[in-house]
């Protein structure tokens, strides 16, 4: 992925052949042309916690059409600026079946971006 410095607050994200907008909200000195970083993460969350429920929901054949995931979160109030909590919410237009809830968040919790948050990654920044 390569991100670029646009203009203002705002970057771009291109990867493969798609273009995420990144920036701030105009009272951070962006134009609000998309998500901010935090936003985006969350998103991120949020959209492969979606992609997981939704193979275990096709593996049994649980209806999925119209499913909903809301997250919520919050940034933390002492330092380090970071998001101190996540709650995430799978909703099912026709309900999910009593006896598959325990197995589906368990499913979900192997998303590949909850996996890289609980075990946090190496990260080297360079110059």
């Amino acid at each position: 992925m390569n991100i670029t410095h646009k203009s203002g607050m705002r970057f771009d994200a291109k990867t493969r052949s798609h273009t995420i907008v990144i920036d701030q909200p105009k009272e951070g000195g962006g134009k609000d042309e998309g998500p901010t970083p935090p936003e985006l993460f969350i998103a991120s969350l949020g959209t492969c916690i979606g992609v997981y429920a939704l193979w275990f929901c096709q593996k049994r054949k649980i209806p999925y059409e119209g499913m909903k995931i809301n997250v919520n979160w919050s940034k933390s109030t002492t330092p380090p600026a970071r998001i101190d909590r996540i709650d995430a919410k799978i909703i099912f237009p026709k309900g999910c079946p009593a006896e598959h809830k325990t197995h589906l968040i368990a499913s979900v919790e192997k998303c590949l971006v909850h996996n890289s948050i609980i075990q946090a990654p190496e990260i080297k920044i360079t110059v």
